[in-house]
């Protein structure tokens, strides 16, 4: 838990208001997403419900209206689903990440059943890759399912160049840490690094 955000917004800040903000480096987001979270927006013209995943825009950009805030947040059970979340971050522990990776899998047996997969900081906004997540449904567990659904990843990112990293080291970092991120679910730790 201590390598979630960093101290001053873990003290301060709101989910809602984390959401609504737009700011793709943030942890958050991709978890929501990858648990399939959806939020109630409140405005002048009554009440909507909005998943996670449509809620981003473009880089510090939303979909809500002028007039409008988050007033709650839905995390559905997750049943017998596995997840995890693994962030990369090229400073210190506290700094915004060059890549966040979030992950949820329900298994069948020794096969995966469905699988989310979403990436956010390297990317405009947090995003599910649909490429990774065909690799995996149906697929059976293993390292080369793994590294297969790491590299579909990375050819579909359209990865963002900053002060964090160039576009390439960022597609790099999505087709290790999707790979690493799959395996910890599956391990059950689940915890982020």
């Amino acid at each position: 838990m201590l390598r979630l955000s960093n101290i001053r917004v873990r003290n301060v800040a709101t989910v809602g208001g984390c959401l609504a903000h737009g700011d793709p480096h943030m942890d958050l987001p991709p978890v929501l997403i990858a648990l399939g979270a959806y939020v109630s927006v409140a405005g002048s013209q009554g009440e909507r419900k909005i998943a996670v995943e449509s809620l981003f825009a473009g880089y510090f950009e939303t979909v809500l209206e002028k007039n409008e805030l988050i007033s709650e947040l839905h995390i559905p059970a997750q049943g017998k689903s596995c997840a995890a979340y693994m962030k990369v971050t090229t400073g210190s522990a506290e700094d915004w990440p060059a890549l966040g990776v979030a992950v949820s899998l329900t298994r069948d047996g020794a096969a995966i059943r469905s699988a989310r997969v979403v990436v956010s900081a390297a990317t405009e906004k947090a995003m599910r890759l649909g490429a990774a997540e065909q690799v995996l449904a149906g697929a059976e567990i293993g390292e080369r399912t793994f590294g297969r659904a790491g590299e579909a990843a990375a050819a579909e990112v359209e990865c963002i160049s900053d002060v964090r990293g160039s576009a390439p080291y960022k597609r790099e970092l999505v087709r290790v840490f999707v790979a690493r991120a799959l395996h910890q679910a599956l391990d059950g730790t689940g915890a982020t690094h």
